[in-house]
């Protein structure tokens, strides 16, 4: 299998490098490719990629480029870049999709799908979520400190449509049979030492993952605080929880099927992932852009569409956007 990694950072550095690492025990032979930029491009490619994992640590020599040959097509492509620059990133690798190519998207916020729909088609997207905690140390190095899974399922279909073969391997290896595409991607992965689960219900997690972010990453961007500490003084956690309910008022108007108690289940979770500094903190702390626009910012867009208040999200998502434009 050909897998092209879009983005070699934080997310798609840990969990390209674990495919990379599991290419020879996979269950199928997989070449991956890195698309990355600047000095973390040129420390990989010179050092390798580097691992700093609670569940070990290893470096390993992969290909990475800035560029890729209009002619080279690939059976799997995963997006993990930032949400605002997605449709670049998808205008940039257009030559690499083929007819059979299978496109996740492991971005935080709710519409990356669509957006990677409108280029390639809706048929070629699975629905796909990263849970991790995990940054970049320096150019070439990733942190890895909570969580790390990835849930996939079809957005629209039963959980195990017809398969569309991801690679082909001549006649007598060919993977075509009877499973889904979703469960190959399991499979491959499993084998690979990638953690994964298949879901029943795709976007009913990956807006799971929006409460976590909307509750989360604008708090602590703000007060410069890990997780953990957010939650440890009670007037910090009552903002989060506050933020995280609109959130789900939002969701249910939009036919989520999300569970009554899934703000308490979310913050229970992560009193136990470990530690974790968000993106968006991590993006402030670099001098970068946020994605304030496609997490609390979408949720306030979302809110005034349907005549839902939302007025702790519509704090949050101000203050963050002051601290970008500085």
């Amino acid at each position: 299998m050909e897998i092209l990694i879009i983005g070699a950072g934080a997310v798609g550095g840990y969990f390209g490098g674990l495919l990379a690492k599991g290419r020879d025990n996979s269950a199928g032979s997989l070449d991956v490719t890195f698309l990355a930029r600047g000095e973390h491009l040129k420390a990989i490619q010179e050092r390798g990629l580097s691992i700093k994992s609670i569940k070990g640590d290893f470096n390993i020599r992969v290909r990475a480029v800035e560029r890729l040959p209009d002619a080279e097509k690939f059976d799997l492509i995963i997006f993990a870049v930032k949400s605002y620059d997605l449709p670049d990133a998808c205008q940039n690798i257009k030559n690499a999709v083929g007819d059979n190519t299978i496109i996740m998207s492991l971005l935080n916020g709710v519409d990356s799908e669509d957006i990677v729909g409108s280029f390639f088609g809706m048929e070629k997207v699975i629905g796909s979520v990263a849970f991790i905690g995990a940054q970049i140390l320096e150019p070439g190095v990733i942190s890895h400190t909570a969580a790390g899974m990835i849930t996939i399922g079809e957005l629209n279909n039963p959980i195990n449509p017809p398969l569309i073969p991801l690679y082909k391997r001549g006649t007598e290896g060919d993977l075509r049979g009877t499973g889904g595409r979703c469960e190959e991607i399991l499979r491959i992965f499993e084998s690979a030492g990638v953690p994964i689960k298949l879901s029943e219900d795709i976007n009913k997690d990956i807006w799971s993952k929006m409460v976590w972010n909307v509750g989360f990453n604008a708090i602590t961007a703000i007060t410069g605080s890990m997780v953990s500490d957010v939650l440890a003084v009670p007037e910090s956690r009552k903002v989060v929880e506050m933020a995280m309910k609109e959130t789900v008022d939002v969701a249910r108007e939009k036919g989520i099927k999300i569970t009554d108690d899934i703000v308490e289940k979310t913050i229970s979770k992560t009193l136990k992932a470990g530690a974790i500094k968000t993106s968006m903190l991590q993006d402030i702390e670099n001098g970068k852009k946020t994605e304030i626009d496609s997490i609390n910012g979408a949720i306030v867009r979302m809110g005034r569409e349907m005549g839902i208040p939302v007025p702790v999200n519509e704090t949050l998502y101000g203050i963050v956007k002051i601290i970008d434009k500085g």
